[in-house]
């Protein structure tokens, strides 16, 4: 079952795991996951979010209430996965950049995002593909997506 979720596939999912799904849906498919925890990014009660945990795929999902409860968000940090045929997790960030460079999945903006702990944490984000790679110490350790946007509102679900 886990080479079936090999593919990162920006916009659409994770191999045959697909933006939309529910999670009736997504618990066929992958079982119960290992935590669940329930936030709000806001103080609005219509913004809950549920994020599952699974350890043994090293995946994280996330589903949204204001999208009827639909996967919309998918977090790895394995270095089983791929982007276009390449592992990326556990690449430094001067590698990392070449390899996104030569993917071409879009305008590559690098911020940095360290706190005040003292980590030297910085994301790469490429809007046009929805898609975020978080360095932490100068290491790629998660790439976090979601389905592509037509606009601030509009999500583009996969077919």
């Amino acid at each position: 079952m886990k080479k079936a979720l090999k593919d990162i596939k920006p916009g659409f999912g994770l191999g045959n795991l697909k933006f939309g799904m529910t999670r009736a849906e997504v618990k066929l498919m992958l079982g119960e996951p290992s935590f669940i925890d329930k936030y709000s990014h806001s103080d609005s009660e219509d913004d809950i979010t549920e994020s599952w945990e699974y350890d043994e795929l090293e995946l994280s999902i996330s589903f949204d209430e204001e999208e009827d409860w639909k996967l919309i968000m998918i977090s790895v940090n394995s270095s089983f996965y791929e982007l276009e045929g390449i592992s990326l997790i556990g690449l430094k960030e001067k590698k990392l950049l070449k390899e996104l460079e030569a993917i071409n999945l879009g305008k590559i903006n690098l911020e940095d995002s360290s706190e005040y702990d003292g980590q030297d944490q910085q994301v790469i984000e490429i809007d046009e593909k929805s898609i975020n790679f978080w360095i932490n110490d100068g290491v790629l350790d998660e790439i976090q997506w979601s389905p592509l946007f037509l606009d601030d509102d509009t999500i583009v679900w996969p077919k």
